[in-house]
């Protein structure tokens, strides 16, 4: 993984919805954490979406959370994380079916 970081900075240094780290390492807390990290890492390297758009839904994403949004009272940044990937992947019409998503978040 450090070596995607690397190829890909603005990756690595999200300004505005800073990336979970400890003592400098990003920071997982479940297994599901580190893959949904890296399915949207692999996938903008990949060239399926713009990197800044899915910045742009993260942000958003986070900003919803952190208002105390009723129906996802506990959400981590990672959950935040996953909707932004879903907004993304629908925005450019990445995913054929984007319950897909939906019924992975249910497995959580």
């Amino acid at each position: 993984m450090n070596a995607s970081l690397n190829a890909r900075p603005e990756i690595a240094e999200m300004d505005e919805a800073a990336l979970p780290r400890m003592s400098g390492e990003l920071v997982f807390h479940d297994e599901w954490e580190r893959r949904a990290f890296a399915i949207a890492v692999s996938l903008a390297e990949q060239g399926r979406f713009a990197w800044p758009q899915f910045q742009a839904n993260l942000i958003a994403a986070v900003a919803v959370a952190e208002a105390g949004d009723p129906l996802h009272p506990s959400r981590g940044y990672y959950e935040s994380w996953l909707d932004a990937l879903e907004a993304t992947l629908s925005q450019a019409k990445v995913l054929p079916d984007p319950s897909i998503v939906h019924q992975a978040k249910e497995r959580l």
